[in-house]
């Protein structure tokens, strides 16, 4: 929950600073800020019905939000077109606004989880096969299998639609590797670990204790698997939160004005990763969404992981995943008795409550393409 509260207030302190600068330089910076922001019309290649019409974000004031959060570690250029690395979704989150503004629940939906993926349609108009118990992530790359990263985000958010019966009004895909560049501005990132960590897949290699992070190192964490915790997926989604709680406290660290060269560098390169369904990411609409959560109280925002059962290597929902979609759509809080219970295999610790014995950074390497 903490970690929750502190990505939250992280995303809204670089959104709503960054619409609160001032005078003629500050509003060219806000410009080059909005166009660097890729965005598109999903509405195109929508094939399935859909539970209800869709509200135009502008008019939804009073009325509840769900948006599609997505990671994604593929490459794209300017027009939103994947490189030779292919289309990948590492990490999904649907998160839902309340009509009153006072409540936020982002729920985590792991990578491996057996969906059913609906007919979506590609750029060139031809519909793909449905699939039947197909890995979740594979939704991004069966829409986005020419390219289009608009195309892969509306087929994952068609499958979320028909796995939770939630209407959503729009996504953001945030290219993953832009960790890199955000912690190299910000001078490494520091973590402690009660375990030596290996995954060659992932290029990571770190001895036991605390480290400062670089880029590299610090992607790499978010993105193994094998050689770190018991492999899983769900372990994963609890390490890469654990990576943004500190990404967090170095960024609220920062002084604004002092720093504003690398805080306006950080600003930029976020920004420079994000592709987005049309109009979510407009200045002037997350100006008024952001004045909108005035009033929220930070206990009352929540991540939680969808409540699964494990098949084998891949989970499903669980009987209780129901109600965690059921309160979405009913605009209420998720049921105590939905949630899962807390995991017990982290491989980090604090170091506040240790020896603390740093390293410095160890040289940049290349981050390979673990899946």
């Amino acid at each position: 929950m903490r970690r929750g509260k502190r990505i939250l207030r992280v995303i809204a302190l670089i959104l709503l600073s960054s619409v609160l600068f001032i005078g003629t330089a500050g509003g060219t910076m806000i410009l080059r800020l909005q166009a660097n922001v890729k965005q598109y019309d999903y509405t195109k290649y929508i094939v399935a019905k859909r539970p209800e019409p869709v509200i135009p974000l502008d008019q939804k004031a009073g009325q509840p939000l769900n948006i599609l959060l997505l990671g994604s570690d593929a490459r794209v250029d300017a027009n939103g077109n994947v490189d030779e690395f292919g289309m990948r979704a590492d990490t999904t989150m649907l998160a839902h606004v309340s009509a009153d503004r006072t409540r936020i629940d982002i729920v985590s939906i792991p990578r491996d989880t057996l969906v059913n993926i609906p007919s979506c349609m590609l750029p060139s108009g031809e519909l793909t096969w449905e699939q039947y118990d197909a890995m979740f992530n594979s939704a991004f790359s069966i829409g986005g299998s020419t390219g289009d990263i608009n195309a892969g985000a509306t087929c994952t958010l068609q499958t979320v639609e028909q796995l939770t019966g939630i209407t959503i009004d729009g996504y953001l895909v945030v290219d993953f590797t832009a960790f890199h560049n955000i912690i190299y501005y910000l001078g490494g990132v520091e973590m402690c670990f009660t375990q030596p960590l290996y995954d060659a897949d992932a290029n990571l290699s770190v001895d036991a204790g605390c480290h400062l992070l670089d880029g590299h190192q610090a992607l790499a964490f978010a993105r193994a698997r094998g050689g770190v915790g018991d492999g899983s997926d769900i372990s994963r989604i609890g390490r890469q939160q654990e990576l943004m709680h500190k990404v967090a406290e170095k960024i609220f660290a920062m002084n604004m004005f002092s720093d504003l060269p690398k805080y306006y560098q950080l600003l930029t390169d976020i920004t420079s990763n994000i592709h987005s369904s049309q109009d979510l990411t407009s200045f002037t609409w997350l100006t008024g969404f952001l004045y909108s959560l005035r009033n929220l109280d930070t206990s009352n925002i929540n991540f939680v992981t969808m409540p699964h059962y494990y098949e084998g290597a891949r989970v499903r929902p669980n009987s209780t995943a129901p109600m965690v979609w059921e309160a979405l759509r009913t605009d209420t809080p998720i049921p105590p008795e939905a949630l899962m219970p807390p995991r017990e295999d982290s491989v980090t610790y604090d170091p506040n409550a240790t020896t603390e014995t740093t390293t410095t950074p160890t040289t940049e390497g290349t981050t390979s393409n673990n899946g």
